[in-house]
C-alpha cells in the first residue's frame, strides 16, 4: 500500500469508492448518487487533482483518497459555475440543498480555507491509510502555506469523529445533525 497523488486514471475508482461509502440515503437513487458525485467528489478530481491524494494497492489501484479544496473563495467560484449547474439539473431539492451543505463553511474560511473529503473502502479501513492520506495532505497544505483545513461530518459517524479527533480536528460548531471542525495548520500570531 501507497499513498500517491490523484492521477486522471484513478478517476473511475475514486468515483466507485465515492458512492461505496455513502450512507445509503446518499445513493439510493441515480439522481441520488449524481448528486453525491457532484457534491463530494467531481469538482476535486476536475479543478484540483494537485491537491488530492489515493492510497493505492499493490496493483496501483485506489482503495481510497482524501480530496482537497485549498481556497474555499476559489471552490465555491467554480462550484456554482460548473458542478452546481449539473446539481440543479436533478431537481429544486437538491439545489437548495447543495446551496445550503457549501454555505455552512463560509463562516470558518478565513481561518480554515481549505476543506476536505476523505474515504476508505470498509476492507481497507484500520489499516492506518486514513492517518497516511491525512499526513499527505497536511504535508501539501503546510508547504502551501495554508492556514487550516475544514471538514464536515456527520454527528452519528462517531468513528469518523475520533479519527478526525486523533488527528487533531477541534468541533467548531454543530450544524443541523453534523459537526464542523478544523484544524489549523499555522500557529495563530498575536
Amino acid at each position: 500500500m501507497k499513498i500517491r497523488i490523484l492521477e486522471e486514471k484513478d478517476i473511475p475508482a475514486v468515483e466507485h469508492i465515492c458512492i461505496e461509502t455513502a450512507p445509503a440515503a446518499a445513493r439510493s437513487s441515480e439522481k441520488d448518487r449524481l448528486y453525491t458525485l457532484y457534491m463530494y467528489n467531481r469538482y476535486y478530481t476536475r479543478a484540483q487533482k494537485e491537491c488530492c491524494f489515493v492510497a493505492v494497492d499493490d496493483a496501483d489501484r485506489a482503495v481510497g483518497y482524501i480530496l482537497c479544496a485549498p481556497d474555499y473563495q476559489e471552490y465555491l467560484a467554480d462550484f456554482k459555475a460548473h458542478e452546481l449547474r449539473c446539481i440543479r439539473q436533478l431537481g429544486v431539492i437538491y439545489a437548495l440543498r447543495a446551496a445550503a451543505e457549501t454555505r455552512v463553511q463560509k463562516r470558518f474560511y478565513k481561518k480554515y480555507p481549505a476543506h476536505l473529503h476523505i474515504d476508505l473502502l470498509p476492507q481497507y479501513q484500520r489499516k492506518h491509510l486514513g492517518s497516511a492520506l491525512m499526513d499527505a495532505l497536511k504535508a501539501h497544505l503546510a508547504q502551501q502555506d495554508i492556514a487550516g483545513v475544514y471538514l464536515c461530518v456527520g454527528a452519528k459517524n462517531t468513528g469518523a469523529i475520533a479519527f478526525y479527533q486523533r488527528q487533531g480536528f477541534q468541533v467548531l460548531a454543530r450544524p443541523g445533525g453534523s459537526f464542523a471542525m478544523g484544524y489549523a495548520l499555522q500557529k495563530e500570531t498575536k
